[in-house]
């Protein structure tokens, strides 16, 4: 019980053994391919989101064996600050929860290079709890679509067909922003952002716009993969 204690203490061990080193990179790899499943599980990124979740486990045992190295020497410490000074990233983060993750990749290999194992393995499992609770309360709270309609009309229809739509949609949703619309000869196109409570209010915008105008072409794309 003291052991486990002393580990939530202020001071650690410089340095590692070679027993150490093995047990706690193995342990640090298991953490980093856990956040990398749940970024892939619950993450919001469309386009890069399985690439991402790879290179978490990457960043994560880097930042752990760079921390080894240099903890122990004050000159390799001054070193690695000169030497991170002239690394510049051309790649932009696309998504705030990105840099989440990122955080949370480098603070297990700092975490487990400073042989703090139990902090970071109780900080670790509360962070995928909350990641966790948050994706499922957003799930159950709303469902997030966008809408495209696309259908044939003559020019005197177009404008009393958008608003018969919106109204449609607004009786079955509990919010509607409009992101498109597009008139271009005999041919409306309609875009849509909807959040619905669930999977029959998704329906029932489907079958109303339907009977409105049985030809209309109805599209409901997830916006939260």
């Amino acid at each position: 019980m003291e052991e486990l204690l002393s580990q939530f203490g202020s001071t650690f061990d410089t340095t590692l053994g070679l027993t150490s080193y093995i047990l706690n990179i193995v342990i640090c790899a298991v953490m980093l391919l856990i956040l990398s499943f749940f970024y892939s599980r619950f993450g919001n990124s469309i386009s890069n989101r399985g690439q991402l979740a790879k290179v978490l486990v990457i960043v994560g045992i880097t930042t752990f064996i760079i921390i080894t190295i240099v903890k122990s020497s004050l000159a390799l410490s001054l070193g690695l600050v000169g030497a991170l000074s002239i690394v510049r990233f051309r790649t932009a983060i696309k998504e705030p929860e990105e840099l989440g993750y990122f955080f949370m990749a480098i603070a297990i290999g700092l975490g487990m290079a400073a042989n703090q194992v139990v902090p970071t393995g109780i900080g670790f499992a509360m962070l995928l709890l909350i990641v966790a609770l948050f994706k499922k309360n957003a799930f159950k709270s709303s469902i997030t679509q966008n809408l495209l309609v696309s259908l044939d009309c003559s020019d005197d229809e177009k404008t009393t067909i958008t608003k018969n739509i919106a109204a449609i949609i607004q009786k079955n949703s509990s919010q509607l922003e409009v992101k498109r619309i597009n008139y271009a000869n005999s041919h409306v196109d309609l875009n849509f952002l909807v959040k619905v409570s669930s999977l029959n209010d998704l329906n029932a915008i489907q079958d109303g716009i339907m009977d409105t105008r049985k030809e209309a072409t109805v599209t409901f794309i997830d916006n939260t993969l």
